[in-house]
């Protein structure tokens, strides 16, 4: 058998490309022969055990070495670094790929070519010969010579197999190269983003978006490049052809193609310019949606969710209109697509006869076939004009990150035997846009242009225990980010001896098991594992976990609380036995006892060799630690011992002055127990969705669905007319030509007979040949007007009822689901129905149409067909069902394996910083080639079986054409020549109607998934109980006390009761300290409150009101809740303090005014308008708490439950926190949750919390002293 042998460039490279494994497994694919590799037949095995119903998960069949990301990417790597090295200046990544697929490109151009050439033998001359032969006879003693027709009819049936096979194998190289291109540059790009510094202004979310679409984008360009290159020879040809056969008169048809070509061009101008602009929207409403879905919790708090559906619906309003535009540019482009031809042969007919000119059947009809030929070039147009525009925006964004600047540790050359450190006289420097993406350092930064950390001067010895402290922005953490080497050293000298551990304030928790995050790809050293996991106080949450170490912990470390994700973080430093140990102000999320702990039995005794920094603003640890870096302004303002800087540094001793182990930096979070009973299963609900969601076929509630969305029946039927009067007036204008042509010349057209032009009825059949084409483009206008409206609606209904089901769904919905899963819907999906579905559906109706009004002619002019019409049909029945089901798995996996590539891109660039810590770039990289590989494998294979439907239908096809040819030879004499080319040339025709026809039902079912996933959620979230309720006094409630009568709380069915007859009351006015340890239930007590969990039993009272009884907008705009976050969405400040514009401006500057933010406001030149980023990040973490407590003021709720809104502040900020607390709250109720019982100055009550149980006692005369928590 041959075989399909692989270009030497790329065999070549096998020897020098280190760490590639071959596959244990050869690829199906590269132990085909020839004739199988280029018709596709190789992947029917699959097809098939798909339609048996053998095939399970494990059915993946590996991807060839010779496309694999590891191979290609080496190669794209060299040329790239050799266009650096060219064009330091001005690189370009297009020119680069180009080179890295020229070689492969000119092939497939050439085998398309070849394709092209056969393309044009058959209507040229045999379509054109066959029906000559028809004509005129060639005879023998009067006997008819049929072996001339029937050599005639192999022939067409051999030209007819070769262009099919040709096609195919054009494509079968194209995927390819698309597999290799796409893998080789999502692969340079992952490595070179992990190598970078920083992401600099871009976010995980946006470099996700460039993997997950601009990559596709480059598939699809380097696919169909071979097409819209060679496009224009099928016009050239077609030109050639009509001109030597009808004359210059066919030029005046040939205008009707350069007419609409320029209209196609226009069209697809537009199209790309309002889907560029519709993009541009869906951006932004994405955007909102994930910062709804980060703070959906606050904002059922506040009862905002119709507040953020509005704001959604404004979007969306916005993007529905570029939506609309682009669907009329889209939907027009199609409709006069389909009827080039037919005009064209209207207008040259027209033009001929009118002239004075007659014309064969076998010259009209045979151009009939060559303008449908030339139609494939018109089409490949504003496919070419799409594609390639979107992928040259794909490439320049893709090399622009290709351009960040690299990471590299200031590692020692040769480490001073007893100096861990030695800065002289540096300055560290990252940009803006680097400082903003770069971390956990809570910075303002509109206070300075260019932030950098300057004169540093320090050196550490060996072993030493050194703590970093200073107020909100000083350099803290970025001092860490200098030492690692994520901050560019400007001037001056560094020396880092050693390796480094960094433990972020936000951890950096994979997808994965406890044991795994410990571990880091590290081998497993069961002792030194053992102390790790007790110097990390890790061994009661490991007891309360399922399986142990071996638990998931979920996307993002989603099933564990924020202390739990801070040990996690810190156990991995500690196993990783590095020289220099970084700890980011890890103590802010743990309460004081774990906290002390581990300061004592990790860093003083675990560490007790190691040198460590840790970022901190507790005096207890820093009094412990052998020196104190004080920073302030970016510089180091004190250096000494804890004790020596209070004493004689009054900078120092002013930032403790009143200093109550207050953390300033960014995000402490004791979060609530529930993570730790309420996501067990989340993996689990997801997969099991992602699953089971287009697994079946489609059923028929889906249609209904999609259709009632659109308007229900009625309009659909009266859309199914237009489609029909549209299609029938195409079909109509060739039947019509064919009945002209009979009526005039009849059987014979040899001999003497009347010429068209002479013909008295000439204006008859004109007449109603010229108004069947104005039958055509109105009903054509009419289809795309009508369709695109349809369209739109439906996707804006389908939106719509998904975002308030979202909205106002249970709290545990979003416990259980992923966020990413949950965006998908609205991006991926959405995206789907809004532009994909209407498409599919489109084509899907106008090819069906199509197809049936082409056979019912052809079967009107040869009814014998039927008789082949029944195997056949069998045949065909057959290949749908195998195809259907295929192609239904395929799709399935590729969505699976599609979502583990971007998963490990967001979490590896979230924990960018860890992984520059722990050196683990190729382990990621490594990871992240198997990854894409398993998804490159199946995508190939997805395209492969839809290359295999349209090769083996267009064979189908041809089969019927041959049958066509036979019945026209034999029946040659009895049949109109006319009848006969006409049924020929649909009969051609239908060789890619067909297979789109079946192609477009495919994906149109495909398609409907979306709907199905989009409906799946509006019909299926559990919705919140917006019970009515009882009648309320307008004035309720009245006062702020709260009353627990026996409560218990369970998150899910069988789980351990997080309140366990919870019973407690507080007075109105009262100030309330909730305290206790991590998961103890703190948080369960809000959750409660404000009904975010229904409770099991009991009761709770909030001013002598059953809660349960009182609907839920109510009871939620009666309480505010600040978090430890603070909150914030990106908008106005004024929509920040009151999101419902409820309350006018003089109030609002009163509420700033009260918490001393008036000032700060005042001095911007937006005033109230002044923009707020995403979380408030252009704030520090005090006026974040702030514009929260004014908010609070503005509500005037009389009860105030602030959830470790304390954490965050330096001295300043909370001491004027407690004097609002004290004085402006005074007639409020106040509950403040902490880990901290040091909070409980200006507190009256202390509330304590174990084990889903309470105390309520009287606060302690001497405050913290006199306060410990539950061990």
């Amino acid at each position: 058998m041959v075989k399909l042998k692989d270009t030497p460039e790329d065999n070549n490279l096998l020897t020098d490309h280190e760490g590639l494994d071959k596959p244990k497994v050869t690829a199906r694919v590269d132990e085909v022969g020839i004739l199988s590799y280029i018709s596709f037949a190789w992947i029917f095995s699959y097809l098939w055990d798909a339609y048996k119903g053998r095939l399970d998960e494990k059915t993946n069949w590996p991807i060839s070495i010779f496309d694999s990301a590891s191979l290609n990417c080496t190669r794209l790597e060299h040329l790239w670094n050799e266009e650096l090295k060219v064009n330091p200046n001005s690189p370009s990544l297009f020119k680069v790929i180009l080179r890295f697929m020229r070689y492969r490109l000119f092939i497939s151009c050439l085998i398309f070519l070849f394709c092209l050439v056969f393309g044009f033998i058959g209507p040229t001359c045999l379509v054109r010969g066959l029906v000559s032969f028809t004509e005129n006879p060639p005879r023998t003693r009067g006997e008819i010579l049929y072996g001339t027709g029937l050599y005639l009819a192999v022939a067409i049936l051999i030209v007819e197999i070769s262009r099919v096979l040709m096609y195919g194998a054009t494509w079968a190289i194209s995927y390819r190269t698309g597999i290799r291109v796409r893998g080789a540059v999502l692969t340079l790009l992952y490595k070179n983003l992990l190598n970078s510094k920083t992401l600099r202004d871009k976010t995980p979310a946006e470099v996700v978006n460039v993997f997950a679409n601009d990559g596709q984008r480059i598939f699809d360009a380097v696919t169909f490049a071979p097409l819209v290159l060679m496009g224009p020879f099928v016009i050239i040809g077609g030109i050639v052809y009509l001109i030597k056969v009808i004359g210059v008169l066919s030029l005046i048809g040939l205008s009707v193609f350069l007419i609409f070509d320029v209209i196609q061009v226009f069209l697809g101008i537009t199209l790309v310019r309002c889907r560029n602009q519709a993009i541009q929207k869906t951006e932004k409403r994405m955007n909102l949606m994930g910062e709804i879905l980060k703070n959906i919790r606050l904002i059922k708090m506040n009862g905002w969710e119709d507040v953020f559906l509005q704001k959604v619906s404004d979007v969306r309003k916005e993007e529905k209109q570029n939506l609309q535009k682009a669907g009329y540019a889209q939907s027009l482009a199609i409709a006069s697509g389909t009827i080039v031809p037919v005009v064209a042969t209207v207008v040259t007919v027209c033009a001929v006869v009118f002239a004075g000119h007659d014309l064969l059947a076998s010259d009209i009809f045979s151009a009939i076939t060559v303008f449908f030929v030339m139609l494939f070039g018109i089409r490949m147009i504003p496919y070419g004009a799409r594609y390639l525009a979107e992928a040259r925006v794909a490439i320049t964004k893709i090399q622009s990150l290709l351009l960040f600047s690299k990471y590299q540790q200031n590692l020692a050359a040769e480490a001073q035997s007893h100096h861990a450190i030695a800065l002289k006289e540096a300055t560290f420097t990252f940009d803006e846009a680097e400082k903003a993406a770069s971390t956990n350092e809570t910075e303002k930064l509109n206070e300075e242009p260019k932030f950098c950390l300057h004169d540093i001067s320090v050196t550490v010895n060996r072993k030493a225990k050194i703590g970093v402290c200073g107020p909100v922005g000083s350099g803290k953490s970025s001092f860490l980010q200098a030492l690692l080497g994520c901050m560019s050293n400007e001037k001056g000298q560094v020396s880092i001896g050693g390796t480094v551990a960094y433990v972020p304030q936000t951890p950096c928790i994979l997808n994965g098991t406890v044991r795994d995050n410990i571990l880091f790809g590290l081998p497993l050293n069961s002792q030194r594992y053992s102390k790790v996991i007790n110097a990390a106080n890790l061994t009661k949450d490991l007891e309360k976990l399922p399986y142990n170490e071996k638990s998931e912990v979920g996307e993002r470390g989603s099933k564990l609380s924020g202390g739990q994700k801070c040990r996690l973080a810190l156990a991995r430093a500690l196993y990783a036995n590095r020289d220099i140990y970084l700890l980011d102000d890890i103590f802010s999320s743990i309460n004081k006892e774990v906290g002390q702990r581990i300061f004592e039995q990790g860093i003083k005794d675990f560490l007790g060799n190691k040198t460590v920094f840790v970022v901190t603003s507790d005096s207890r640890f820093l009094s412990e630690c052998d020196s104190v870096i004080f920073f302030k302004n970016g510089t180091i303002h004190g250096n000494g011992t804890h004790s020596e800087l209070m004493e004689n540094h009054e900078e120092y001793a002013a930032f403790f002055k009143n200093q109550v182990a207050v953390n300033a930096e960014e995000e402490s979070s004791d979060e609530e127990a529930s993570k730790e009973n309420n996501n067990d299963d989340k993996e689990d609900l997801s997969r099991e969705e992602e699953e089971d969601l287009g697994m079946k076929n489609i059923s028929k509630d889906i249609y209904l669905e999609y259709i009632e969305a659109a308007g229900g029946f009625v309009v659909f039927s009266l859309l199914l007319v237009v489609f029909v009067v549209n299609v029938g007036a195409n079909i109509f204008g060739t039947f019509w030509l064919s009945k002209w042509m009979k009526d005039v010349h009849g059987t014979s057209q040899t001999g003497n007979h009347t010429s068209l032009a002479d013909d008295s009825s000439l204006n008859y059949y004109a007449t109603v040949y010229v108004v069947s084409i104005a039958v055509l483009f109105v009903s054509g206008l009419i289809k795309a007007m009508v369709f695109v409206k349809l369209s739109i609606k439906a996707s804006s209904n389908l939106h719509l009822r998904m975002l308030k089901s979202v909205l106002h769904g249970v709290v545990k919905f979003f416990d259980v689901t992923p966020t990413g899963q949950v965006l998908n819907r609205f991006s991926k999906d959405l995206d789907e129905i809004d532009v994909k579905l209407p498409f599919s559906a489109e084509a899907l109706l106008q090819y069906v149409i199509t197809c049936a009004g082409l056979l019912l002619t052809i079967v009107w002019v040869f009814p014998l067909l039927l008789i082949a019409f029944f195997p056949l049909s069998v045949i065909f029945v057959l290949f749908f069902l195998c195809f259907r089901a295929g192609i239904r798995s395929l799709k399935r996996t590729e969505n699976i394996t599609r979502s583990p590539v971007f998963d490990h891109v967001s979490s590896s660039l979230e924990g960018l910083s860890t992984v520059h810590s722990y050196a683990q770039h190729q382990r990621f990289i490594d990871n992240f080639k198997m990854k894409l590989d398993d998804n490159s494998s199946i995508m190939f294979m997805f395209n492969a079986a839809m290359r295999w439907q349209a090769v083996w239908l267009d064979l189908l096809v041809v089969a019927i054409s041959f049958l066509v040819s036979c019945l026209i030879v034999f029946l040659t004499g009895s049949i109109e020549p006319s009848d006969a080319g006409m049924a020929l040339a649909f009969a051609l025709q239908m060789s890619g109607i067909f297979q789109f026809a079946v192609r477009s039902q495919t994906e149109l079912e495909a398609k409907l998934t979306a709907v199905e996933r989009v409906s799946y959620y509006y019909k299926n979230i559990e919705q919140e109980k917006w019970i009515q309720g009882e009648e309320i006094d307008e004035r309720w409630p009245s006062s702020g006390s709260l009353e627990f009568k026996d409560v218990t709380l369970r998150y899910r069915e069988g789980a351990a009761a997080a309140l366990n007859k919870v019973s407690f009351k507080l007075e109105d006015k009262d100030k309330v300290l909730v305290v206790g340890r991590t998961g103890s239930g703190k948080s369960s007590i809000v959750n409660v409150v404000l009904r975010l969990y229904e409770i099991e039993s009991g009761t709770v009272e909030y001013d002598s009101f059953n809660i349960s009884k009182v609907p839920l907008q109510s009871l939620r705009d009666s309480i505010t809740v600040i978090p430890q976050d603070g909150g914030l969405f990106s908008g106005s400040l004024r929509f920040n303090l009151d999101p419902k514009g409820k309350y006018s401006d003089d109030n609002v500057w009163e509420s700033l005014d009260k918490v001393g933010l008036k000032d700060f406001v005042s001095s911007t030149s937006e005033k109230l308008e002044l923009k707020v980023e995403d979380g408030g990040k252009n704030l520090s973490s005090g006026q974040r708490q702030l514009v929260c407590l004014a908010r609070a003021l503005l509500r005037n709720s009389k009860l105030v439950i602030l959830d470790e809104a304390t954490s965050n502040l330096d001295v300043k900020t909370d001491v004027l926190l407690q004097k609002i607390i004290s004085d402006t709250f005074g007639d409020f109720t106040v509950v403040l949750i902490s880990h901290r019982p040091e909070n409980s100055f200006r507190m009256n009550k202390v509330l304590k919390v174990e084990d889903g149980e309470t105390q309520l006692n009287d606060a302690p005369p001497n405050g913290s002293n006199e306060l410990t928590l539950p061990d």
